[in-house]
């Protein structure tokens, strides 16, 4: 991985794709790029908030304190750490490797030194309201009573809320996507089930694919049921 390939992919996807193309390249250009084997943290919740951090390969699970649980997943072209380092203040959640994972990391001294000028400041700012819109979404979900829907509903969210090309293929167990969705394993099964047989999705090891994305929509919009 050098740069040149990182700067493709967050041309491709999430927040940084759809913001100038100038502003791109200096946030790359300025980031340091890092690898992270499976089970690293980037952060923990309680460190200093130094920066932010873009995924550019691989998957990040996003803990919860204070019992560390699995709030999110977060897949190539997320960006992380904004908030905390617009406040410099301490982390408020930890992020780990789920996978071998390639980020940029824009140190907390160029975040300082892009943010003077107004319009890189309204560009991280977006990153940052985007960020609080799918944490809405998500809590949302979460008391959603009807476990199909709450199952489709995340899906959604996983496979990209703002425009980006949604991504079809999810790499998420169906261990840890029950933890996120607040399931039981038999009842996680049993959604997943009926959306298999129904042909809505396709599930493999550490991977969901979303066979007819049309279904899946109307089932997170209460128009049909997979399973009674």
């Amino acid at each position: 991985m050098d740069k040149a390939a990182a700067l493709a992919v967050m041309t491709a996807h999430g927040w940084l794709s759809r913001r100038p193309m100038t502003f791109r390249e200096e946030v790359v250009r300025r980031s340091r790029l890092q690898h992270f084997d499976t089970g690293t943290s980037f952060y923990n919740a309680g460190d200093d908030g130094l920066g932010m951090y873009g995924l550019v390969s691989g998957q990040v699970l996003i803990r919860l304190p204070p019992a560390d649980t699995i709030g999110s997943v977060a897949s190539p072209g997320t960006w992380l750490g904004d908030a905390t380092a617009f406040r410099r203040e301490a982390r408020w959640v930890s992020a780990t490797a789920g996978a071998p994972s390639w980020v940029l990391h824009l140190e907390q001294r160029d975040f300082e030194e892009m943010i003077r000028d107004a319009e890189n400041c309204r560009h991280f700012a977006i990153n940052t309201s985007e960020a609080l819109s799918e944490a809405v979404t998500i809590v949302s979900n979460l008391i959603q009573p009807d476990s199909e829907v709450r199952v489709a509903q995340r899906l959604l969210t996983f496979m990209g809320l703002f425009g980006e090309t949604r991504r079809r293929a999810l790499t998420v167990t169906q261990a840890d996507l029950g933890v996120i969705c607040g399931l039981s394993r038999q009842t996680m099964s049993k959604v997943l089930t009926g959306m298999v047989d129904a042909g809505i999705i396709a599930v493999g090891y550490r991977r969901i694919d979303i066979i007819d994305e049309a279904a899946l929509y109307a089932l997170a919009t209460h128009d049909e049921r997979v399973w009674r």
